[in-house]
């Protein structure tokens, strides 16, 4: 897993992959965080996604797109998945980027066989596909900032002292090792993956907008889920816990 994060990240400047690499080497020593990590991901990955609005149905594709492309190499089952996505979605196919996509595509799957020029030049066009995405949907896909709907801003109602807080996404204040001892000092505690025991999950001002389909949004549903059961953890973002540090709450 950790090889092809590696790999995916060489392709893109992805915060989602470089969150599970840390991740990864963080708990490397702990396996069953490990699992944990491994498990909510899988979870996730398993629900079947449905689109709310043609944003989502773009990010989605621009999601499949980077992972078939993340090892380099293209398989025909993956350009015949790729030309069906393509024929589910007739949107898509408005952008003349998606019909070069599509051409590149079929031209190549025509003998039923992909030579490497030939899934070197579908991993090109989908590079470019993927690392343009924001003029399509007036967000960039990968590591920008996002907002969610529910999280604390009163900075005044976060509690730190023996609360316990999970943190995602790459802070700008600074690494989350160091984030996360500024959180102990202040007598709270942390821990890498969302449970029902968690009361805080902050989430980094760089986190993905497209949060849904990413690593970090893992965390983020799973907290969700949570709180539909038993009404916690409350979702933070990073500025709200800054000033909640600053306040010494």
């Amino acid at each position: 897993m950790r090889i092809e994060a590696e790999r995916f990240l060489s392709i893109l400047d992805d915060a989602d992959a470089a969150e599970l690499i840390e991740d990864l080497d963080i708990w490397a020593d702990q396996l069953s965080e490990v699992y944990s990590i491994i498990e909510c991901i899988i979870d996730v990955r398993s629900e079947e996604f449905v689109p709310e609005t043609t944003k989502d149905e773009i990010n989605e594709f621009y999601g499949f797109c980077a992972g078939i492309a993340c090892d380099n190499v293209i398989t025909p089952t993956e350009v015949e998945s790729l030309l069906h996505r393509l024929a589910s979605s007739p949107h898509l196919l408005t952008d003349p980027r998606m019909q070069s996509l599509e051409f590149a595509a079929r031209r190549s799957i025509a003998d039923g066989v992909i030579t490497p020029d030939e899934s070197e030049d579908i991993c090109e066009w989908i590079t470019r596909l993927v690392g343009d995405s924001a003029s399509d949907t007036g967000i960039a896909t990968f590591g920008n900032v996002g907002v969610i709907d529910g999280a604390i801003e009163d900075a005044a109602r976060l509690v730190i002292e023996s609360r316990m807080f999970v943190l995602t996404g790459k802070f700008t204040i600074a690494p989350r090792k160091v984030v996360a001892g500024m959180i102990s000092e202040r007598g709270g505690n942390w821990k890498n993956n969302v449970c029902s025991k968690t009361d805080y999950l902050v989430v980094a001002a760089e986190a993905s907008r497209d949060w849904k389909h990413s690593h970090e949004g893992t965390k983020i549903i799973r907290a969700l889920e949570l709180r539909e059961q038993g009404g916690r953890p409350e979702l933070v973002h990073e500025g709200t816990l800054v000033k909640a540090l600053d306040l010494g709450v």
